[in-house]
């Protein structure tokens, strides 16, 4: 659907409207690790994740089982903990951290092959001061020159924007807010932030359009609940959510669902469609058009690809862009 710039047209612009197809689940290997939120490389060939039992970053292979390596080192005991992570143009990683009741915004340089100290952050930015769950989560604009950061404990704002600017960041004016507090966020196709906001664990959460300066474009429910993680295809023609089960509700297994844009009584709406039952899904990125990384499961949390097969193979776009090269 070719975007039109209306606040109607902006979901279904994002979400797909064809079946979810059969879907495989591929485990990447990657044992004794408390994986928590994820990011993607710019060009999806690599998922970044907070290991929780090590307090500090590491880099997965989504296409090579058992391939990962340490890209930030541990946070020692007293210093900033990372709690969620960004990637940035020129090898560059922000990341939310905690120190008690402190909440700051720290940007690392990554190397290739060697793991940064934790302490040699290249800027740290005060965010604030608030005592609540380590739910932040992130994400990047398309135009890659701003992120946003979510989930941050009152009386942090709801919604926290930055812009990058070379190797730093600086933090934008806070927008205002028309609903509640995000507990998901992603960029849509059209450069707009797109949050999913609920009252709490079992409030259905509502699916919010935002454009710049923070003027609501849309906002419609979803009939999902305990929403965890959402992450739109990398081309921008599907939408994805994980969420945990709802006890005594078998309409809402946990797992990954796929948000589809249908018209309802004359005006547009939401359908969520179960895809994968996943136990305990915690986060959710994007890697192709057609695969995403999940992580789920509890002791030890499993990290597996997710990838919809419906006519044909999965391809690992390193190896896609090698045979071009060939011919």
């Amino acid at each position: 659907m070719a975007r039109r710039g209306l606040a109607a047209l902006v979901l279904a612009a994002a979400c797909s409207t064809v079946g979810a197809g059969p879907v495989a689940v591929t485990p990447l290997g990657i044992e004794a690790r408390q994986i928590s939120q994820l990011a993607t490389s710019p060009n999806g060939q690599t998922v970044y994740g907070v290991d929780e039992s090590r307090r500090s970053i590491v880099a997965i292979d989504p296409f090579v089982v058992g391939r990962c390596r340490e890209v930030v080192g541990t946070a020692v005991d007293g210093r900033p903990q990372p709690v969620s992570l960004a990637v940035l143009p020129g090898d560059i990683m922000a990341v939310v951290c905690r120190a008690d009741d402190t909440w700051s915004l720290r940007t690392y340089r990554t190397r290739p092959e060697e793991s940064v100290d934790a302490t040699q952050s290249l800027q740290e930015v005060i965010l604030g001061y608030g005592d609540g769950p380590e739910t932040a989560a992130m994400a990047v604009s398309r135009t890659r020159d701003w992120f946003a950061v979510v989930g941050l404990p009152p009386p942090l704002p709801p919604v926290v924007r930055a812009a990058f600017a070379g190797p730093g960041v600086r933090r934008r004016p806070d927008e205002p807010s028309a609903g509640g507090r995000p507990v998901a966020v992603a960029v849509g196709p059209a450069d707009e932030l797109v949050t999913l906001e609920a009252s709490g664990p079992r409030a259905v959460a509502s699916l919010v359009s935002t454009g710049h300066g923070g003027r609501e474009l849309l906002r419609l429910d979803t009939g999902l609940t305990d929403v965890r993680g959402v992450a739109f295809a990398r081309d921008g023609s599907s939408l994805w959510v994980i969420a945990g089960e709802v006890e005594g509700d078998g309409r809402q297994p946990a797992g990954l669902w796929r948000l589809d844009a249908v018209i309802r009584e004359g005006s547009q709406a939401v359908r969520p469609t179960c895809v994968a039952r996943l136990a305990d899904p915690r986060a959710v990125v994007a890697v192709s058009d057609h695969s995403l990384v999940v992580v789920h499961g509890t002791q030890p949390r499993t990290i597996s690809r997710i990838d919809m097969t419906a006519d044909e193979d999965v391809v690992d776009p390193k190896e896609e862009r090698r045979e071009e090269g060939e011919r």
